[in-house]
């Protein structure tokens, strides 16, 4: 029996019902881009195997949004190509998918959802993920989970912010033993039983293509935009501009 995920870990985005009918449970891997200790991973290997579904994953990278990086991107796209060599080992079906321009990935998560029992996604405190998860929530016409796999003590376990940060060590020296008897499993993908891949939506490969491991490296390896110089200032006193990355060009798919 796989171990359930901590309640204290799991919150319900929306109000849709599940779908016991759906083709297969869906992973929306957003935040915790690992496939291993990963409680939001364990969670929709639970459910597939509880309504005896296929699992699929669904990694993406967007590039139009703000402090966009190329090296965070060449870091994403190794991840990317890791995970999706060590879901294929374990029989998943995944999908990566690498955004050609600003706002072409639009419409990718509701095509894959139209057909899953279960949407399941990383809960993440921080930069423009939870309003994308509220958003996605609204628009899913099925159930949406989110679980946290960020640290040892569950964001939402303290209840209340600390205005000093002795409050917070002392509930955090109270709390955490409880949560450390709670650790996600190594391994989830050795959990699922084998089953016949899906067949995912007619639309995708044309409109969202599907990005291969070897390409995905490639992307990886583009050459870097280099950084302007900063212009120093004459007066005295005063500090150089900060160094700003030029606007990127979108990441060719071919």
């Amino acid at each position: 029996m796989i171990p359930s995920v901590p309640q204290s870990r799991l919150r319900v985005v929306n109000d849709r019902e599940l779908r016991p009918d759906g083709d297969f449970v869906l992973y929306w891997m957003i935040a915790n881009r690992r496939t291993r200790y990963n409680f939001a991973l364990q969670r929709a290997v639970t459910e597939a195997e509880r309504l005896g579904k296929p699992l699929v994953v669904l990694e993406s990278l967007r590039v139009g949004y703000r402090w966009a990086s190329d090296r965070h991107h060449r870091f994403i796209l190794q991840g990317m190509a890791e995970n999706r060599r060590r879901l294929q080992a374990a029989g998943v079906t995944c999908w990566s998918y690498v955004e050609p321009s600003p706002g072409a990935g639009r419409g990718l998560l509701a095509a894959l959802a139209a057909r899953a029992c279960l949407v399941v996604t990383d809960a993440w405190p921080c930069f423009f993920l939870p309003k994308m998860v509220t958003s996605a929530g609204r628009a899913l016409t099925v159930r949406l989970e989110e679980v946290d796999s960020v640290g040892l003590l569950p964001i939402r376990d303290p209840g209340r912010d600390f205005t000093a940060a002795v409050h917070f060590r002392r509930h955090l020296h109270k709390r955490l033993p409880t949560h450390l008897l709670e650790l996600p499993e190594a391994e989830p993908l050795s959990l699922l039983s084998p089953r016949p891949a899906p067949t995912l939506p007619a639309e995708l490969p044309a409109r969202w293509p599907d990005t291969d491991e070897a390409a995905l490296l490639e992307l990886s390896r583009l050459p870097q935009r280099q950084a302007r110089p900063a212009q120093t200032r004459r007066l005295r006193g005063r500090r150089a501009p900060p160094t700003r990355l030029r606007r990127r060009a979108p990441l060719p798919l071919q």
